[in-house]
């Protein structure tokens, strides 16, 4: 009894410590070693994906086969644990046979799409949290031959967790130098293109209506001579 405490008290310390930590100290029966090496970090570059999307299918399909082995109604616990850990492994093999294959295909069809590969990332978040809780939970309640697998499969998401959070660095460091390389083409093209002259419209009819109209000014009719008789020609019989 005294060994069975002791165990699980190590299995809790080891899972509760930083991730760097636990990929740095592999457990005994690891798979794949979790150390990072030259070929393991060389997916992270933009230009290279196939590698790493190799190793998120493996490593999904260790964990797969693991969580099915997990024989959670023999474990020593009340019944709630048992719930909740039945309930994460039937998570983990939903999302492992489901959501991540999707989000594979979809950075295997466009491998520098920010978004596709930012949707893997978080997925892999995901994973991790959950399969950290109930590796916790096979540690402490469950046999060593179901614990160690999963610690082992933890580790390796982990190490392509980080692998694709470098990639992404990567490819927002690209894209950011693909904007300022546009930005400056677009503001060079604009000060080669010289300023063209104003042209100024002028409305033919309003300028006709605020033109003042012409005053006309009235002639006055040529005076009339009129001729009086003097008496003596009115005298002058004819």
């Amino acid at each position: 009894m005294k060994k069975k405490e002791v165990f699980c008290f190590l299995a809790a310390t080891m899972l509760a410590l930083p991730a760097a930590t636990q990929v740095g100290t592999p457990s005994k029966g690891t798979v794949a070693s979790a150390q990072p090496s030259a070929s393991s970090t060389a997916p992270g570059s933009p230009g290279n994906v196939s590698l790493l999307l190799l190793q998120i299918q493996s490593t999904a399909r260790t964990t797969t086969a693991d969580v099915s082995l997990l024989n959670v109604r023999k474990w020593k616990v009340s019944g709630d644990v048992k719930s909740d850990a039945e309930t994460k492994a039937a998570a983990i093999q939903r999302n492992l046979s489901v959501a991540l294959p999707t989000l594979l295909s979809q950075v295997q069809t466009s491998p520098n799409d920010f978004a596709s590969n930012f949707k893997l990332y978080r997925n892999l978040g995901v994973l991790y949290d959950v399969i950290s809780s109930l590796a916790e939970s096979a540690g402490a309640f469950g046999p060593r031959n179901e614990f160690e697998p999963l610690a082992s499969d933890l580790n390796r998401i982990d190490q392509a967790r980080r692998t694709l959070g470098e990639r992404l660095e990567a490819l927002a460091i690209a894209k950011d130098a693909e904007i300022a390389r546009l930005q400056d083409q677009v503001k060079a093209a604009q000060a080669a293109v010289p300023a063209k002259p104003k042209k100024i419209i002028v409305d033919e009819d309003d300028s006709a209506q605020k033109k003042p109209a012409k005053k006309t000014t009235k002639k006055k009719p040529p005076a009339t001579v009129t001729t009086q008789a003097s008496p003596s020609q009115a005298s002058t019989p004819q």
